[in-house]
């Protein structure tokens, strides 16, 4: 008998988003795959020398997936900026005080894992362009030693620093201290480029592409990027067989963008590109017309959807109904703005359901069901992150990425046998709950607590170094960033109220 096997028993055990929940069931793990998934009565005097992990007070489910991410392990707000509209709001993250890239992407793995995610997308935005050696490294570094997966995505973009339109005299009409603050520099030639980003993808799949650790290509979004750069990241992510993730129509302002400048949705002018296709997924995409979506599901191009950040930035609610109902392949990501603040994905599936409750004002209308929304989570995150066929299951052959979470904890104290324990989960789980995760056959929580990486050392160096006090150069770098959003502001007066709206979703009337 192999000494390396692993029983992971549970009172309910919920192998995957269309199978009955199964009542005292167990997971034989062997090395980091499934051997075998059963009644723990049969398994037991089957596999006599497997070590015993769980218990009947266990639920188990698969470990669940985080379709989008940035890595941030400090939240926006916790750094000082407070919610708001994304094309004023993003100049926000200028004004952080710098803290190491590895303690932050290792403080948002460890707040990743305690919630049951056993994988991420994380789409790395620079903060310096020429030390992208080193952010890459550490951020890969962060998660590999917390023994969580990552499809690691270098983030690239090359066009409107500063508005959607002609950003030289944008920059020019600036006041004279501003304007000198937010003109470029020469590039380095050691930074990361359009010309290198190719290379430098390619080094880091040779270097990094394993079970563990993929790669991808992160385009940051068409109104970002030139049209020569976004076919080059297409071309390249093909060549490689790897995933591509980009931020699409995350704006009522980027869906007028499109048709200003291209005379049609960004989403069509992608597919005259060539750009769409299966292993292409777009983040947010909240504000797709129906022709949008009928393109994306033919193509077999997938979404991220993210409930909360949409919320809390005022981006709107994609109309992730409308396109289940296409047919098309819809993941969940947090992006790191939860809705406690705290990456708690139990928490963000239950907003993902409540808000998908609206497509129709109609009694008993269809809407989005609890298994809806843990495929999102599970098997089709592991699609869009290009673990088809390897995650979002707990079946045979499959890696060992599982969780457990207290069952009678959840349902205290009492709750309905007749509910689907599903259900359950999604009305009534939250991180707390998870008491033990599993990555790869190996434990990297236990008792709610991670083993890989000492939690409070990461956040007591994360603490140091954001609350080290200003320069004087970077109190009047503040200043000049004000100023900025405010002429960002005014030069998008006006756009939101061209667009011609038609929601998808029936939620209020201001008529009789």
């Amino acid at each position: 008998m192999p000494k390396n096997q692993t029983m992971v028993r549970g009172g309910v055990l919920i192998t995957a988003h269309d199978a009955s929940p199964a009542i005292n069931a167990a997971v034989v793990v062997e090395g980091g795959k499934i051997k075998e998934v059963g009644s723990y009565d049969q398994l037991a005097p089957k596999y006599p020398q497997a070590k015993q992990l769980g218990g009947p007070e266990f639920m188990i489910i698969p470990g669940l997936l985080n379709g989008h991410s940035h890595g941030r392990g400090l939240s926006d707000f916790q750094r000082g900026g407070l919610d708001n509209t994304l094309e004023t709001w993003r100049f926000c993250s200028a004004k952080y005080t710098p803290v190491a890239t590895y303690d932050d992407v290792a403080f948002s793995a460890i707040r990743l894992l305690k919630s049951g995610v056993t994988a991420t997308m994380h789409n790395h935005l620079l903060r310096n362009p020429a030390l992208y050696r080193s952010e890459f490294d550490q951020a890969i570094q962060a998660y590999a030693e917390a023994g969580m997966r990552v499809l690691f995505c270098p983030g690239i973009k090359n066009a409107n620093p500063f508005v959607y339109g002609d950003n030289k005299a944008f920059l020019a009409g600036l006041p004279g201290k501003a304007r000198a603050f937010f003109t470029p520099s020469p590039p380095s030639p050691e930074a990361l480029s359009p010309d290198n980003y190719l290379r430098v993808v390619g080094d880091l799949y040779q270097r990094h592409q394993s079970d563990m650790i993929r790669i991808g290509m992160g385009p940051v979004a068409p109104q970002w990027c030139t049209d020569d750069l976004l076919r080059l990241t297409s071309r390249g992510a093909r060549e490689l067989g790897i995933p591509l993730h980009i931020h699409v129509l995350q704006t009522v302002f980027q869906k007028r963008y499109g048709l200003k400048e291209h005379g049609q949705s960004l989403i069509a002018h992608l597919e005259e590109l060539g750009f769409l296709g299966e292993g292409v997924v777009l983040g947010h995409c909240v504000f797709p017309t129906q022709e949008d979506i009928q393109v994306l599901a033919r193509t077999g191009t997938g979404v991220t959807h993210h409930p909360t950040c949409n919320l809390r930035q005022r981006n709107g609610i994609a109309p992730v109904f409308a396109m289940l109902e296409a047919g098309m392949r819809v993941g969940l990501g947090m992006d790191g703005k939860s809705i406690n603040d705290d990456d708690d994905m139990l928490q963000e599936m239950r907003v993902c359901s409540l808000l998908h409750r609206l497509p129709s004002l109609e009694l008993d209308s269809p809407c989005l069901s609890s298994r809806q929304v843990l495929k999102m989570a599970t098997e089709n995150n592991a699609f869009l992150l290009g673990y088809g066929q390897e995650l979002g299951r707990l079946e045979p052959g499959r890696f060992a990425d599982l969780v457990l979470l207290d069952y009678p904890q959840m349902t205290y104290p009492y709750t309905s046998e007749t509910q689907d324990p599903i259900d359950v989960l999604l009305y009534r789980g939250r991180s707390r709950h998870v008491k033990l995760v599993m990555v790869n056959g190996r434990v990297v929580v236990k008792n709610g607590q991670v083993l890989t990486i000492n939690e409070e050392k990461v956040a007591a160096r994360l603490a140091e170094a954001a609350s080290r006090p200003r320069t004087e150069a970077e109190k009047e770098y503040l200043e000049a960033i004000d100023v900025l959003r405010a002429h960002v502001q005014k030069f998008f007066q006006g756009w939101s109220q061209e667009a011609e709206l038609d929601p998808f979703y029936l939620m209020n009337s201001r008529r009789d």
